[in-house]
């Protein structure tokens, strides 16, 4: 409009009345005022465009922050599949950036106690090598609590700790009684019972067995154990 400005002062300041002023040469400088407006309104909205596109590209990973979605049925199969998926999604990003884990490791296998179909013993052992050597992950869920209240006992571990949490009592512990250095946390909740445990070998514990020790220290800290003990869609 700058341009139709400049022609009514033009022609006013020349001791002529405005409305002498040729109206082609009005609508001819209004239309392009009017294209200028435009192009620049459009120019303008190119570039918000083009930067919300840039940060799109440029906004960093964040990674998850609601964990894995997870399938769901009624059936004690489908409920195995559900915990399988909730397990990995909790242990795998803990896991050294170069471990290796054998295929199907994550998979809960149920042994049944009942006919419903959470009634059944859940657990799952994972096999875990890297540069430091191989240990391992295990994972057992009961669908029943803990009837015995946890305590420490002394001597019976290297260390133990006993919490009240709203989820329910917490027990943490760290033992050598089959060779193994393992750490423990074993969650006894109103809906069942979830002990989680790695160990410095990727061989399974058995009881009065010798275990072998396979690296420096357990695959997970105690609290990566506490931790995984504690995700939520372990509940089931």
């Amino acid at each position: 409009m700058e341009e139709v400005r400049s022609l009514l002062t033009a022609y006013v300041t020349e001791d002529e009345p405005p409305l002498g002023l040729a109206g082609d040469r009005v609508l001819a400088a209004a239309r392009r005022s009017r294209r200028q407006h435009l192009l620049t309104g459009a120019a303008a909205v190119a570039v918000v465009v083009l930067a919300l596109g840039l940060a799109v590209v440029v906004l960093p990973d964040r990674g998850s922050v609601a964990g894995p979605s997870c399938p769901s049925g009624s059936t004690r199969e489908a409920l195995a599949e559900r915990l399988s998926c909730v397990v990995a999604g909790a242990v795998r990003p803990l896991l050294a950036p170069d471990a290796r884990i054998s295929p199907g490791s994550f998979a809960v296998v149920a042994d049944p106690v009942g006919d419903a179909p959470r009634e059944a013993d859940f657990r799952t052992h994972i096999r875990v090598t890297d540069a430091r050597g191989t240990g391992s992950v295990t994972v057992v869920l009961y669908p029943t609590p803990n009837s015995a209240t946890p305590s420490c006992v002394p001597g019976e571990s290297i260390s133990c700790s006993v919490e009240r949490l709203p989820q329910g009592t917490l027990q943490l512990t760290t033992d050598q009684s089959t060779g193994a250095l393992v750490h423990r946390a074993a969650l006894s909740a109103p809906w069942g019972y979830v002990a989680v445990s790695s160990s410095d070998s990727g061989e399974p514990e058995r009881k009065d067995l010798h275990t072998p020790s396979q690296r420096p220290e357990p695959t997970l800290t105690l609290d990566q154990v506490r931790q995984v003990a504690l995700t939520p869609g372990l509940a089931f």
